[in-house]
C-alpha cells in the first residue's frame, strides 16, 4: 500500500512545491487557517462550475507561469486531476504545518465513490494571501456508501 502511495504521489504531483523559494513556517493562526481553507474551497467550486480564470488565480504566480494559462490549468485538472474536477463531496481537515510547509488535506469522494486525499500544498504571498503551490492526489481503497 506505501508503494502504491508513492507512486501515485510521483503519478500525481503536480510540480511539487520543495524547490520552492518559500520560507517555513512553524505554525498556523486561525486566521489564517480559515484563508488557506477559504482558498482550496473556492478553487475546487471554481473548478466545479468551469470557471478556470478564478481557479488559475488561487493558484501561487509561479504555478501560474509555468501553467500559463486558465484554459491549460483546466485542461490539467481535468486530465489530471479529475477526482476534484467533478467531486461529489469534499471534507476539510484543518490545515498544519508538515516540515515547514503549510498543507490542506481535503478528503474527496470522486464520482465513482470513490475516495481521495487532495493534499493541497499553501504558500502565503508578500501580500499575505494565500495560494495554491501545488496537489497532490493518493487514492485510497475506500468507498463511500
Amino acid at each position: 500500500m506505501k508503494r502504491f502511495l508513492a507512486t501515485a504521489g510521483l503519478v500525481f504531483g503536480l510540480c511539487a512545491p520543495w524547490w520552492s523559494s518559500a520560507w517555513a513556517i512553524d505554525d498556523i493562526t486561525t486566521a489564517d487557517a480559515i484563508a488557506i481553507h477559504e482558498v482550496v474551497q473556492n478553487q475546487l467550486e471554481a473548478l466545479s462550475n468551469d470557471d478556470a480564470d478564478s481557479a488559475f488565480q488561487l493558484a501561487t504566480p509561479e504555478k501560474r507561469m509555468l501553467i500559463g494559462s486558465p484554459d491549460n490549468f483546466l485542461r490539467l485538472i481535468k486530465e489530471e486531476y479529475n477526482p476534484i474536477y467533478r467531486y461529489q463531496r469534499v471534507i476539510f481537515s484543518r490545515p498544519e504545518v508538515i516540515n515547514g510547509d503549510a498543507i490542506q488535506i481535503v478528503r474527496v469522494t470522486d464520482g465513482n465513490s470513490r475516495v481521495w486525499l487532495a493534499v493541497f500544498w499553501m504558500l502565503q504571498g508578500e501580500d499575505s494571501n494565500w495560494r495554491i503551490d501545488g496537489c497532490q492526489l493518493l487514492e485510497t481503497t475506500s468507498v463511500s456508501i
